[in-house]
């Protein structure tokens, strides 16, 4: 893959890749350098993408590895809280299943994102993730599950 096809790529896949890292941080400026570092590592890494058909699913991969990166180097200290974490959920706005999916367990939450909001296969998210197939089965099962039940009391 070329410099040019790279950055054509990434300009197609940036909402998917920020999406993936914010669903990791909740946090937008994280989200944002976690992007911004999966981009500079997968362009430092581009000769070990054998299958250029596997880009989208490989660069996630990267994205979600460096919002995990980042994720860990928090300092979860009592007093450092953002604003944002001590307020409740908000549910009343037009982003309120987007809301109600920030809710639930990470492992859940990204399955759900990547499976409903990039439109990835089954294997795709496996690949991503590194689990197996019935492993991403389950967690989108329990996944819709757990929306369900947190739309359910929305209503009431």
């Amino acid at each position: 893959m070329k410099q040019i096809e790279f950055c054509e790529r990434i300009s197609q896949y940036r909402y998917q890749l920020y999406i993936t890292a914010y669903s990791v941080l909740r946090n937008e400026a994280d989200a944002e350098d976690a992007v911004c570092n999966a981009i500079l590592n997968g362009y430092e890494h581009l000769a070990q993408l054998k299958n250029p058909k596997k880009f989208e699913p490989w660069m996630l991969a990267i994205t979600r590895n460096e919002a995990l990166k980042l994720c860990n180097k928090r300092m979860d200290l009592p007093g450092n809280e953002k604003v944002e974490e001590l307020l409740p959920p908000v549910y009343d706005n037009p982003d309120e299943l987007w809301d109600i999916i920030q809710t639930i367990k990470e492992d859940y939450r990204i399955v759900i994102i990547l499976f409903y909001y990039n439109s990835l296969s089954l294997r795709d998210i496996s690949s991503v993730l590194g689990i197996s197939v019935g492993t991403v089965k389950s967690r989108l099962n329990r996944g819709r599950k757990l929306l369900k039940e947190a739309l359910g009391e929305q209503v009431e």
